[in-house]
């Protein structure tokens, strides 16, 4: 039996900016197992998790850059989820922890439909 976090996802979603009292990690990309009208399941360290499809910011492709977040200064890390922290944001990051190179996310794009 495969564990969840190895099936091939189609879609990834992110908690979106403003959602607050979640089981998403903010700036954290997870694959998605369905969509509904009510409900959408996303993979949470080998576990579905269930979570009100309005919470989530969603895209066909897995994302390959760092998420930046501003506020609280610092970045996700596109492959494992990695938290890192920033001063200055540099245009690529490689990961301490998967060892991944990957651009950073523009503030700009952090509003922009994916």
């Amino acid at each position: 039996m495969e564990r969840l976090d190895m099936l091939r996802a189609d879609r990834w979603g992110r908690l979106r900016e403003g959602v607050r009292r979640c089981q998403l990690r903010r700036g954290a990309w997870y694959p998605v197992l369905r969509v509904g009208t009510d409900a959408a399941v996303v993979v949470v360290r080998h576990q579905s998790v269930i979570v009100p499809p309005s919470y989530l910011e969603i895209v066909d492709a897995r994302p390959s850059k760092w998420t930046l977040i501003a506020r609280e200064r610092y970045a996700v890390c596109p492959n494992c989820a990695e938290r890192v922290a920033l001063g200055a944001v540099p245009e690529r990051m490689r990961c301490v922890r998967c060892r991944g190179v990957f651009a950073v996310e523009l503030e700009h794009e952090l509003s922009a439909p994916h």
